[in-house]
């Protein structure tokens, strides 16, 4: 029997700009399979479903169950719980980076101050 495939969702992306060091990347994937059977809805079916986040040499991968009701709905919450977090962090996130920005500017301003008066 042949394995079957069909991809339902596969998405790669490199999470640095170019030209940073690492190679930290995401990648999320669903993939049905089967052995032999025409219709890969029907029959003896799995599905993969992988997430993973690496940067430098750290990756971690997450769990997504989907074996019952109670699976899938906890794996629909703990991407929503990433989604939610992640967007809360990019907000703190980007302003801090903003004060940090200030804070540059200032001490390299009190910096050429002090060149000035030397």
């Amino acid at each position: 029997m042949e394995r079957k495939e069909k991809v339902i969702f596969n998405k790669r992306e490199f999470i640095n700009k170019p030209g940073h060091h690492s190679m930290a990347h995401i990648i999320a994937s669903i993939v049905k399979s089967n052995h032999g059977n025409e219709n890969i809805e029907e029959g003896d079916s799995w599905v993969e479903i992988d997430l993973s986040l690496a940067d430098c040499s750290r990756t971690i991968n997450l769990s997504i169950d989907y074996g019952n009701k109670e699976e899938r709905d906890n794996s629909l919450y703990k991407v929503d719980v990433l989604i939610n977090t992640l967007t809360d962090f990019r907000s703190a996130l980007e302003k801090e980076l903003k004060y940090q920005a200030r804070m540059e500017r200032r001490r390299n301003r009190i910096k050429e101050e002090k060149k000035k008066k030397k």
